[in-house]
């Protein structure tokens, strides 16, 4: 058996273990569905962990305390102002609305520069501030966007096609640059990446999100999407995570490391994972938005 097909068995055997445990906390709507904001904390700060600890640098270093605080926050402000008027926790505050996220941005902005003024050196401060800001805004505030979906209506059924797409989209760049890989992109940050295998993952997402839309409407009778605007999310579901995993690998390589960690084995860290998911998740919240799903 090769380095390769050990490599392979260990990520489905990962996946078998992993995804169960992902999905029912994304699924289930028991106990006020608080397990779907336990999985969306434990993603995203492990994310953001993984990130600072790759973004330390003689110049600077990550607030990484000050952003773990952060990033519990978001995600507790996301699930109130999803969930906070079906559960009865508005009650505790007045309105939970961008108002309140805008508000603990400022504060946590303030915190940050009081460390950075008060605890640490100043030089390397505009590195420090930048890489733990950012950190929660890209990742954080990005992938807790998972709470907002699970709200809307049909909610649940467009988080389940978003993740199969992007699956999809993984799998067929995985294998296609496995089995026919020939011609290498050379982007700076992924050279080693094949056009095959690119092309592979969107044909894949694209095939995968027509069929999952045809299912839908086979089981509901009703169809969310129409076939060729299936297509076209599908094309950028995977085009976007792409990028997603070209953003990653940029950071990766600028801190001269293979994964972002090794939590998962056969995968790497849990951002080498949800890197897709992380820039794709917030993108096709707001397309839904802007296309009128309540």
């Amino acid at each position: 058996m090769n380095d390769r097909t050990k490599e392979t068995i260990k990520r489905i055997a990962s996946a078998l273990v992993a995804l169960p445990v992902y999905f029912f906390a994304i699924i289930t709507s028991s106990f006020q569905d608080i397990p779907l904001v336990v999985i969306s904390l434990v993603i995203s700060m492990i994310c953001l962990l993984e990130f600072y600890q790759i973004s330390e640098r003689e110049e600077g270093k990550p607030f990484i305390a000050a952003g773990m605080v952060m990033a519990f926050l978001v995600n507790i402000i996301m699930y109130l102002f999803a969930f906070g008027k079906v559960y009865g926790y508005n009650s505790m505050v007045g309105a939970f609305d961008a108002r309140l996220m805008f508000a603990v941005i400022v504060l946590f902005l303030a915190v940050l520069a009081f460390l950075q003024l008060f605890q640490r050196p100043l030089k390397g401060g505009i590195y420090s501030l930048s890489v733990t800001v950012f950190g929660v805004i890209f990742i954080v505030l990005s992938f807790s966007h998972i709470i907002l979906m699970k709200a809307l209506k049909d909610g649940l059924y467009y988080i389940l096609i978003l993740n199969a797409t992007v699956m999809l989209n993984d799998t067929g760049a995985y294998f296609g640059g496995v089995l026919f890989g020939k011609h290498k992109t050379k982007f700076p940050a992924s050279p080693n990446k094949s056009w095959e295998g690119y092309f592979s993952g969107l044909l894949f997402s694209m095939l995968g999100m027509m069929i999952i839309n045809q299912v839908f409407a086979s089981f509901f009778g009703r169809n969310l999407f129409t076939m060729v605007e299936a297509a076209l999310i599908g094309m950028g579901l995977s085009f976007f995570g792409s990028i997603g995993d070209l953003i990653e690998s940029a950071v990766k390589r600028d801190g001269i490391i293979k994964d972002s960690g090794s939590i998962i084995p056969g995968h790497g860290g849990m951002w080498d994972v949800f890197d897709a998911l992380i820039v794709t998740t917030p993108l096709f919240y707001y397309y839904l938005i802007v296309k009128g799903i309540p």
